[in-house]
Formats: C-alpha cells, sequence, structure tokens
C-alpha cells in the first residue's frame, strides 16, 4: 500500500491534511442556526433548554476538547505499552530455543519469556516517559469526568431533578434525623 492510498479513508476522502480550523467553521454555523431557531417562541421543557444553549455549547466544545487530548494521551501510553511487548517478544525470539524437542526445552523457554516481559516491562513502568504518559492519560480522565458531572448536573437542574450535591445534603439529614430518633428512643427506655 502507498503512502497516497493510506492518506485516503474508506470513502476515499484525503485525511493527510485534516485541520481542526473548517470543524470550528462548521460548528460556528451550526451554533448560528440554531441560535436563530432559539429566537422562535417556544414551549415545553426544550425551553429552558435553549435558553442556555450557548453555555451547553461551550460545554460540549470544552467536552470535546478534553476527549480529544484525552485519544492523544492514550495513544502515546498504548504506543509505550506496544513498544515494550515487541522488545519483550523480540528478545523471546532471539534467546529461544529454535526447536521445542524436550520437556527441557519448553522450559528454557517459558524461563526466558517470562524473562523478558519482566525486564522490558519493568524498565518501561519505571521510566520518565512512561510517568509521563500515565499521569497526562489519568489527567485527563479526571478532567473528563469532571466535565461529564457538571454538565449532568446542569442538565439536572433544568429537569428540576436533585443534583448530586442536593441528593448528598438529602441523606445527611436523613442520617442526622435517623441519629435524632434513636437517640431520643434511647432516652424513652432509659426513663
Amino acid at each position: 500500500m502507498t503512502e497516497e492510498e493510506r492518506a485516503k479513508d474508506k470513502i476515499g476522502n484525503d485525511t493527510t491534511n485534516v485541520s481542526v480550523p473548517p470543524q470550528e467553521e462548521q460548528m460556528t454555523k451550526i451554533l448560528h442556526n440554531l441560535t436563530e431557531f432559539i429566537k422562535m417562541p417556544t414551549i415545553g421543557p426544550f425551553h429552558a433548554f435553549f435558553q442556555d444553549f450557548t453555555f451547553y455549547a461551550q460545554d460540549l466544545l470544552s467536552l470535546n476538547q478534553t476527549i480529544l487530548n484525552a485519544q492523544t494521551n492514550l495513544n502515546e501510553y498504548w504506543k509505550l505499552i506496544n513498544m515494550a511487548y515487541v522488545q519483550a517478544t523480540k528478545e523471546v525470539s532471539e534467546r529461544a530455543p529454535k526447536k521445542l524437542n524436550s520437556k527441557e526445552d519448553f522450559e528454557q523457554y517459558r524461563k526466558i519469556t517470562i524473562n523478558a516481559f519482566e525486564d522490558a516491562f519493568t524498565n518501561l513502568f519505571s521510566s520518565k516517559e512512561f510517568s509521563v504518559a500515565y499521569g497526562k492519560v489519568s489527567s485527563d480522565l479526571l478532567d473528563l469526568f469532571k466535565k461529564m458531572q457538571k454538565f449532568a448536573e446542569k442538565n439536572l437542574k433544568v429537569l428540576n431533578l436533585p443534583t448530586r450535591d442536593e441528593m448528598d445534603q438529602i441523606l445527611k439529614d436523613i442520617h442526622d434525623i435517623k441519629r435524632t430518633i434513636h437517640d431520643m428512643n434511647k432516652l424513652d427506655y432509659k426513663g
């Protein structure tokens, strides 16, 4: 397969010069069209959604950016894992016996395999490069979780459903009420 063929996707689009600005331009057009649609009078629960549409759009764009960052860092992480795996398999193929005729040959092959993979992945996990990649992935996934939670809480408010903080407060109040009733019952039995 030539470089030019690899640069084309399954439907024949050129993927060598994919850039974000045309996508941003399309998103801007979509947002503009939707804001025109929002100006129309509405009734029902969608009115509440459309009032804060620009905030939702910004949240979605921010969420999309976080997902792209996470994907980039995950690719780097898996590249490092894959390189360690390839290094270990290469070492196994070089050091392993060529013919496995006896039980001792199989045992030697097993030991070589264990040592090669242990060495490759120990070196990987102790490297600074892996620590940085793992830290970025962890950070991106935490950011993604926080943004998704924030987005969900916004939608819960619009639907007049309790948010997580409100549910936590309700559960705390219920616990306090149970404790108070328990203490009152103790006093009743003693008195």
